[in-house]
């Protein structure tokens, strides 16, 4: 590992905190005028765009054949408009896409109801409302994050989906998952481990994430000199 990819890996575990940390205060700000209003959106956009910042470095770092930390920041500097613009498109997309999963109670019912009288057999509702809810998760977790992420093959394809699962499921999975310990510093021990833990995985994964998605593209401009070379 280098200097520069080790002092990426720094500054994720200092930069992600903060916009942790900045998320959880903007959740309070209050809302009941027009100008905390404007303030809370203006927020927003602003903790939007930094971590479009670093996490768009982070892609450029690695898919450069040359990697420089500071070039990656400028470049992902020039285009970060465009990120915090592609960012909110990511979000309307989820948004939508957790609006029809909510909405899908109805359908499938409907859906079960037609099938019951043309099938001339039962079909269970719940059966149908499972079937939708697996099809509203494979379209979260693997077709928009592989639509979205610049992934170059199938292999990848599969490493994107359990990058994600790995950074944004089990986390809190392990925030959720509460052990046995009647005593309160034990509880507390454990939350404080579990927490570290679960910080440390999202932070893990975003960097793979954007390791996996850069490593072929870099591999392709290492090699075409090579390639153009021995022609």
């Amino acid at each position: 590992m280098s200097i520069a990819t080790r002092k990426l890996c720094a500054l994720h575990l200092v930069a992600n905190a903060l916009l942790l940390w900045l998320g959880y205060e903007w959740l309070g700000i209050g809302e009941s005028t027009r100008l905390h209003l404007v303030l809370s959106a203006a927020e927003a956009l602003a903790i939007l765009a930094l971590a479009c910042w670093l996490h768009g470095a982070t892609f450029v770092y690695f898919r450069a054949a040359d990697a420089n930390l500071r070039e990656a920041f400028r470049t992902a500097g020039r285009k970060l408009p465009l990120l915090v613009a592609a960012a909110i498109l990511a979000i309307v997309l989820y948004g939508l896409l957790a609006w029809a999963a909510s909405a899908s109670g109805q359908p499938a019912f409907q859906l079960a109801s037609w099938l019951t009288l043309h099938l001339r057999k039962p079909v269970k509702p719940a059966t149908i409302a499972r079937i939708f809810q697996t099809f509203f998760w494979i379209v979260r977790w693997i077709v928009l994050p592989v639509l979205v992420l610049p992934v170059p093959n199938w292999r990848y394809w599969l490493a994107v989906p359990a990058l994600l699962l790995a950074g944004l499921q089990l986390p809190f999975v392990l925030l959720r998952w509460i052990p046995p310990f009647e005593n309160f510093s034990m509880q507390f021990a454990s939350f404080t481990l579990r927490i570290l833990l679960a910080y440390l995985l999202f932070v893990a994964s975003a960097l793979m994430l954007a390791f996996v998605s850069g490593r072929r593209r870099r591999a392709d401009h290492v090699s075409a000199p090579f390639n153009a070379a021995s022609l």
